[in-house]
């Protein structure tokens, strides 16, 4: 449950914080370190490593069967995240940086520092970090039991097994 004194930090983490992606991998990298990354390292109270940081896990109360998930997340410079989806929506914004956000069916759009955009559920993309890599806060309103992301094939557009 979550009580006033965490939910008051967590809108805080969310309208002001940090981070884009969910499990960025680089081209020269083969991803192991952009998981999601559930108890990450903090420096002066923020991630500073790759990845999707999950910063809050809690169940939504008005509604049966759904969590929120608040991630920090980090792309490093020109790093490709995998081909993935979720469950759920994602609200994001962006407070660092830029990233190509790429996703079935648009049109390519760059992201800036300010940007917000949402992604609706199981939206298949694949964002790439700017010159200056990306971070954003992601808000996700998430199905509880489902997996944080799906990764899926490129090739396929089939889901990948974990």
């Amino acid at each position: 449950m979550i009580t006033p004194k965490l939910l008051i930090p967590a809108a805080a983490l969310f309208m002001s914080a940090s981070a884009f992606a969910h499990g960025a991998q680089s081209d020269h990298a083969h991803g192991a370190e952009f998981d999601t990354v559930t108890e990450p390292e903090l420096t002066d109270g923020r991630p500073t490593t790759p990845g999707s940081h999950m910063m809050l896990q809690a169940a939504i109360e008005a509604a049966d069967g759904l969590e929120v998930i608040i991630s920090d997340v980090i792309i490093p410079p020109n790093a490709s995240v995998p081909l993935h989806e979720h469950p759920g929506e994602e609200f994001l914004y962006v407070i660092e940086g830029s990233a190509l956000h790429r996703q079935e069916g648009m049109d390519d759009m760059w992201l800036s520092a300010g940007d917000a955009f949402v992604i609706t559920p199981y939206a298949a993309h694949s964002p790439i970090g700017g010159p200056d890599g990306a971070r954003a806060i992601v808000f996700r309103v998430h199905v509880e039991g489902q997996p944080e992301r799906i990764l899926i094939d490129a090739e396929t557009g089939e889901p990948l097994e974990d």
